[in-house]
């Protein structure tokens, strides 16, 4: 297949034709938005795009930090700590329009309807009420020390633009049109083809330095990295392990990684079992698959090596991680497999590994590892999503998936470890982790999170083993660091001397 070609396939030859300035950024990913709607859709396409137009009330910086976006100020009440109250930022819609408290009350019951993609997400919202035009008070099922997450992934919309438009309603969503208070506005789109975005010139925040970025979909992973190549693209933001390694010897071309919400772990499934007994329900069988396994070895099977061995389930950018908890312990086959023989298994046994095709290489490595101490893994690879559902049917006795934290704080991750694995019961752990959503003192409550870790690590409820990378390629001229969730932020684009 020529260049040209090439081009006209992927729609690429809006490429050629725009003016490459400092001010514009032609950005590709491998998917496009769905919708323009806020609501009507969660996946990371549709919502990359849209948190570049609209904006949330809070946002969780790496570390845990909150920061303000359209909320100044919160707190939660000391009556009643399943109530927050937000005071509002003065900011404009798209339109002109003045953003006030009437907005966030229709955006977050819309949100939460019946219909709306975050419906399931938003559940733990009870209530909204306005306070006046700058003040909301908004109430949760259940209390928490630092606001919820949901509220860094719900969009605000003008409710009297959306009331104007008739899509009112999360059943009838705003597919073709925006009108945010983002740093971007959309000048025109074509579904799956192009979109483009540009400076929204009544922004409250710092004025984006890239006042123009052209959103360039593209499925073809070979001819992404083409489009780069070739001056087509500044930034390809769905850069694999492939092109990583085909494009950081380019002259002219940036790699910038940084770790992905994205951690490969070993899950167990407690209590059922094919035969008599169910050898992981065993603390010294999890034991000895942990020390059994050199992570070190397995990341590099990882994404082609864009990982690192870990023993937490958390990135570092998640609240309560830390480098000891991390830090993988050496593997030990001697002890192993003595474990296993203490657990009445010396002969070892056979079980099923299943995994998603993409990472079955990393599976292959574990299982020559198992091996070694008398374990006989089984590698089952299955497409991403039919191995998810297999895993969530509750079916897999052994498998290695990914797990994404929900939010940039420990205590939903622990509580999905203790209180969500089928299976398994721990009336101890429950107990504590459900404490944490009552317990105010930070210092208090960065301790007990650092113990409950501790205690889950010894536990083995699940075997963290690589935490995955997330890589953007660009044009040298560009800098830009990825975002975690794969929602990078197009106002944090930055043009190098």
């Amino acid at each position: 297949m020529t260049r040209q070609t090439l081009i006209v396939c992927t729609a690429a030859l809006f490429l050629s034709t725009l003016a490459a300035h400092a001010e514009t950024v032609r950005w590709g990913r491998s998917g496009d938005a769905e919708t323009l709607d806020p609501h009507a859709a969660a996946d990371k396409f549709t919502q990359q795009l849209l948190h570049n137009v609209y904006e949330p009330l809070i946002r969780f910086e790496p570390g845990g930090a909150v920061s303000g976006v359209l909320a100044a100020s919160w707190l939660a009440s000391a009556n009643d700590p399943n109530l927050w109250v937000f005071n509002l930022k003065r900011a404009v819609f798209h339109d002109g329009a003045e953003f006030d408290a009437d907005d966030v009350v229709f955006s977050l019951n819309r949100a939460r309807a019946e219909g709306s993609a975050f419906a399931e997400a938003a559940a733990d919202i009870v209530a909204v009420r306005a306070m006046g035009p700058r003040s909301v008070e908004i109430r949760f099922a259940a209390p928490s020390p630092v606001p919820p997450a949901v509220l860094s992934r719900i969009l605000i919309m003008d409710s009297g633009w959306a009331q104007e438009n008739g899509v009112a309603a999360a059943t009838k969503p705003a597919s073709d049109k925006a009108n945010g208070t983002g740093p971007y506005k959309v000048d025109s789109r074509d579904p799956a083809v192009r979109t483009k975005l540009v400076a929204n010139e009544r922004y409250a925040g710092l004025p984006p330095a890239a006042r123009e970025v052209v959103y360039l979909p593209i499925a073809n992973p070979a001819i992404q990295t083409k489009a780069l190549g070739w001056d087509e693209l500044d930034v390809l933001q769905d850069a694999s392990a492939a092109d990583v390694e085909s494009l950081k010897n380019e002259d002219g071309i940036a790699i910038e990684s940084g770790p992905a919400n994205s951690v490969l772990y070993l899950g167990f499934r407690f209590g059922a079992a094919e035969t008599t007994d169910n050898p992981f329900d065993k603390a010294l069988v999890r034991e000895a698959v942990d020390r059994a396994i050199d992570r070190s070895g397995v990341a590099s099977f990882v994404d082609r090596g864009q990982a690192e061995a870990t023993a937490l389930l958390v990135p570092a950018f998640v609240g309560g991680w830390s480098k000891g908890l991390a830090a993988p312990i050496s593997p030990d086959k001697t002890r192993a497999k003595a474990l296993l023989a203490e657990a009445g298994y010396p002969e070892g046994f056979a079980v099923k590994l299943d995994v998603a095709t993409g990472d079955a290489a990393a599976a292959n490595r574990i299982k020559a590892m198992l091996t070694s101490i008398g374990i006989w893994a089984d590698v089952v690879p299955r497409p991403a999503a039919a191995h998810e559902a297999y895993v969530a049917s509750g079916e897999s006795a052994f498998h290695l998936s990914s797990y994404a934290a929900p939010g940039f704080d420990s205590a939903a991750v622990l509580e999905w470890l203790v209180d969500k694995q089928d299976g398994y019961s721990n009336a101890g752990l429950s107990q504590r982790v459900a404490a944490l959503s009552g317990m105010f003192n930070k210092n208090e409550r960065r301790s007990e999170i650092a113990k409950l870790w501790l205690d889950v690590q010894n536990e083995r409820i699940a075997l963290p083993i690589a935490q995955r990378h997330i890589a953007h390629a660009m044009r040298a001229a560009v800098s830009v660091q990825p975002d975690p969730n794969g929602l990078t932020r197009f106002d944090t684009i930055r043009f190098n001397d």
